[in-house]
């Protein structure tokens, strides 16, 4: 397995949403192209597959959240996942980090390093 990793990669609507169907997310295909040009985002491609993708969104000096970090199920616990956090982590080194994240997705989110905290809100749409 070559897995190889880019930075604000180029991307289509069906790739993506290829990606979250297969992990069952439901996104809409007319506006995921431009959350993702209005994001910092990590993609992992075999060969020129889509496998995988992480996004974030930064002010580049105090807060970055990270979204919608998702694997294709016959990819997952091979440290795709992991490699895309790290990247992003190491470009917002020293800033404030947030997100949610699916159930069961916790053990995961730990071992990236972050940790519960109870202060949180959020509105749901």
């Amino acid at each position: 397995m070559d897995i190889k990793y880019k930075v604000n990669d180029t991307i289509n609507a069906n790739e993506i949403i290829e990606v979250f169907n297969k992990v069952g997310w439901n996104k809409d295909p007319n506006i995921i192209v431009n959350a993702f040009k209005n994001s910092y985002y990590v993609t992992a491609r075999e060969d020129d597959k889509l496998v995988g993708f992480a996004r974030a969104i930064s002010d580049d000096f105090y807060y970055t959240g990270i979204y919608d970090v998702v694997v294709l199920p016959s990819f997952q616990k091979k440290g795709i996942g992991y490699n895309m956090m790290k990247i992003i982590i190491d470009k917002f080194k020293g800033q404030y980090f947030f997100l949610t994240y699916t159930e069961g997705n916790r053990a995961f989110y730990e071992k990236c390093g972050f940790a519960d905290n109870n202060n949180a809100m959020w509105i749901q749409k």
